[in-house]
């Protein structure tokens, strides 16, 4: 499977098992750095302030523990500075939310990705 196809499925898994509510308007993925691991996460907001990030730190909604986060395979990300990394993320939602666009996660939502010390970087405005 490719990383679209890997991160299909557990958007999938996460719409299935743990579906954000109809008052989330905007839903970020975050990410992390945890030794040579990169994982992305879910969270969604009930507000969104397209010139403050801000928002994203306003946490209405996160799947549960199980199926918050998703660790990037190694092989796609090796040698990778962090930058490329969120770009190759983004690529992949931006892929994503054209091929699927009235996906339970994307429908009527802005959707951002970004690294947690970052700003975030947009996908879909709402």
């Amino acid at each position: 499977m490719n990383l679209t196809e890997l991160v299909s499925d557990w958007i999938k898994k996460v719409e299935k098992e743990n579906p954000p509510g109809q008052d989330i308007v905007a839903i970020n993925f975050g990410m992390m750095q945890s030794g040579k691991n990169h994982m992305v996460y879910i969270t969604g907001a009930e507000v969104y302030d397209a010139d403050d990030d801000d928002w994203a730190g306003e946490i209405d909604y996160q799947p549960i523990r199980a199926n918050k986060y998703f660790t990037l395979p190694a092989e796609t990300i090796t040698g990778l500075k962090r930058a490329k990394v969120l770009e190759l993320v983004a690529d992949t939602l931006k892929q994503l939310v054209k091929a699927e666009p009235g996906r339970l996660l994307f429908a009527n939502r802005v959707i951002t990705a970004n690294y947690d010390d970052g700003d975030l970087t947009v996908i879909k405005k709402g």
